[in-house]
């Protein structure tokens, strides 16, 4: 046994962990997803994986997704847990349950009840408070009220507010610490409030949309390459999907509460979001006619029919028609569709537009079942396209919309959507909503965020370290395609690429394969050399510059090089001399990169006008002809008599 006592060098020799720390320059792969323990809301950059697992537990989406992204060749991962909640006390040394002293843990799991116990004494003039870590047996917190400050605080717990004196419940003595779990059963008893801690670990598709939106906000200014949020898929229904007749056998417009999580009723809602002292608040509706488009009739419909939202929060003076401030009222106009592809497109555009550019993936919902009859039925069929006078592709009618993957309004089009314009698009607007106001470019084109995600529509057998059973689990490639494109240097496109440790349940002939490439989904297909990427498209619609994959990792590049040596320019004097260095400096950057094959081409001005230099403001013009890649080889053979 290792000594408590004695002073020296004590080795601990830890098995399972014969890989290197990640330090390569690999690009960052961030797997977003919950976990049973573990750091919450904070990035952590994995090691060794058995460590992250014994951290993290293998519970939830998170660990799942490290797997599956480690399986395929990811070598910098990083770990984002989302979801749980800590324990809170409120009311300690009141006679309410309001005021006096709040305790919050820093850990967030459900654990947290029974991982501390506590007194509080209120007899004496003192009044004091200890917390203790049930498992260490050490002391984290302790103050004497009569001090300013604590005289141990651990940072285990974050304590505020203050007793008064003579009021309040004992809670525990001395001699005798109770566990929050002793509080939380007799918190009425106590005069306290107890909120227990969660894992958060099975949340409805309403709440794991809440913990992805918290979660983006969060990871504004964290620096990384491919983002994976586990277990979110483009064809999550929401309400608005709907006919008002499948609400009404569904039950959808009787919620109060979040459905239970994959039952018939786990829908998304329409949402509306206000923040409140840093927290962010969530109203959900769901509507019992969701056809209803019309401005006046759908607010007689929120307020009148449906009586204003299912969900809604208790904070401040918030209610189903009431904003926190308790005397906004919402309105129908306040509540907006919403979609996993459409959230994480425009976390990825907003990210590379301030900070780093970034790509994500994302999955699509499994067939019923790998039947032949089940398959066809997911792939579905394509819309009958028309072509309008301005020569545009339309879908003229809702008898004209496609079925399944086929079908989806995003990737195909849909009657009603967007103005009826065939293939959709995911497409920015000014409120970062999907059904705002479409936003445009200098030249005057519908700025398209599709072009930051891939959907990857092909399910897989997986063969990790996460499945104990040795004979795979069955999940969506999304993961294992952010691990590939993670391999690759960015003018290798990931088209025809081994995806290592997975095969396929099903097969899908050419013709579906080709099919679904032209609405722009990522597939997989079995060759003799192992399972590959069919082909690797981006979202963006087919009018877009940036189709491909590999063009949108060129342009990551570059702008990374620009932004890197750009950077040290800033703040200083910004006059002829200054841009000629600036300009200098970028070229070199770029030079670097079509020395490396990834440009044929390209062409570099910096200006500033009069203006602009009062302003302290330059424009840099950069023309780039990326090494677009090689998809297909036409081979023409002819015959020769002799």
């Amino acid at each position: 046994m290792v000594y408590t006592n004695l002073p020296g060098v004590f080795p601990e020799k830890q098995d399972g962990g014969l890989a290197i720390l990640a330090t390569s320059n690999a690009p960052k792969v961030l797997v977003m997803g919950t976990a049973t323990s573990g750091y919450s809301e904070t990035p952590y950059l994995v090691g060794r994986t058995q460590e992250a697992a014994v951290l993290f537990g293998t519970g939830g989406t998170l660990i799942r997704g490290m797997y599956e992204t480690k399986a395929s060749g990811a070598e910098n991962v990083i770990l984002f847990r989302m979801g749980a909640t800590a324990t809170i006390i409120e009311g300690i040394g009141v006679m309410l349950t309001t005021g006096g002293i709040r305790i919050e843990t820093a850990a967030k799991d459900n654990s947290t009840l029974a991982d501390y116990d506590m007194y509080f004494d209120e007899t004496s003039a003192a009044q004091r408070l200890v917390i203790r870590n049930v498992a260490s047996g050490a002391t984290v917190f302790d103050r004497d009220y009569t001090l300013t400050t604590a005289t141990i605080d651990r940072g285990e717990v974050y304590v505020s507010g203050s007793p008064t004196d003579g009021e309040g419940d004992a809670i525990g003595t001395p001699s005798a610490l109770v566990t929050f779990t002793y509080v939380n059963t007799n918190k009425v008893a106590l005069s306290v409030s107890v909120t227990p801690g969660t894992d958060g670990t099975a949340p409805s598709r309403m709440k794991l949309y809440e913990f992805l939106y918290t979660s983006y906000k969060q990871l504004e200014n964290v620096d990384f390459d491919i983002v994976v949020p586990v277990d979110t898929y483009l064809d999550d229904l929401n309400v608005v999907n709907l006919t008002s007749a499948q609400v009404t056998t569904l039950g959808l417009a009787a919620i109060s509460d979040y459905p239970t999580t994959s039952s018939a009723t786990d829908y998304l809602g329409k949402v509306f979001v206000e923040e409140y002292q840093g927290e962010y608040y969530f109203w959900w509706w769901m509507p019992s006619d969701p056809e209803v488009t019309d401005a006046t009739a759908l607010e007689t419909l929120f307020v009148t029919t449906d009586s204003g939202a299912n969900i809604s929060p208790s904070v401040g003076s918030a209610s189903a028609l009431l904003k926190i401030d308790g005397t906004t009222a919402l309105t129908a106009a306040d509540f907006h569709e919403v979609n996993f592809a459409y959230q994480l497109a425009d976390f990825c555009y907003t990210n590379s537009t301030n900070n780093t550019e970034c790509i994500g993936t994302i999955g699509v919902l499994p067939p019923v079942s790998v039947s032949l009859k089940d398959v066809s039925n997911w792939v579905g069929k394509l819309p009958t396209y028309s072509t309008d006078a301005d020569g545009d592709v339309t879908i003229s009618g809702s008898a004209y919309n496609g079925t399944g993957l086929l079908g989806n309004k995003f990737m195909a089009g849909k009657y009603g959507f967007r103005a009826n314009v065939g293939y959709g698009g995911f497409i920015a607007t000014d409120d970062n909503w999907l059904d705002g106001t479409e936003e445009t470019d200098r030249g005057g084109h519908v700025i398209d965020i599709g072009k930051y995600i891939s959907v990857v529509g092909g399910w897989v057998t997986l063969f990790n370290s996460f499945d104990s059973s040795g004979l795979g689990y069955i999940s969506t490639g999304a993961p294992s395609y952010a691990g590939t494109i993670s391999t690759l240097a960015p003018k290798n496109a990931p088209t025809n690429k081994l995806v290592n440790s997975v095969s396929l349940p099903y097969r899908l002939n050419n013709t579906k394969l080709d099919n679904l490439a032209g609405l722009r989904y990522v597939f997989f297909q079995e060759k003799p050399k192992g399972t590959v990427i069919a082909d690797a498209p981006t979202a963006a619609r087919p009018d877009s510059d940036y189709r491909r994959l590999s063009t949108m990792r060129i342009v990551k590049e570059v702008v990374d090089a620009i932004r890197s040596v750009s950077d040290p320019f800033v703040g200083n004097a910004g006059g002829a001399p200054q841009r000629a260095a600036l300009q200098t400096a970028c070229e070199g950057a770029l030079a670097k990169l079509k020395k490396a094959g990834s440009l044929s081409r390209y062409d570099l001005r910096i200006t500033a006008t009069p203006a602009q230099q009062v302003a302290g403001d330059a424009t840099m013009e950069l023309e780039l002809v990326p090494a677009y890649e090689l998809r297909q080889i036409t081979l023409i053979l002819s015959l020769a008599a002799i």
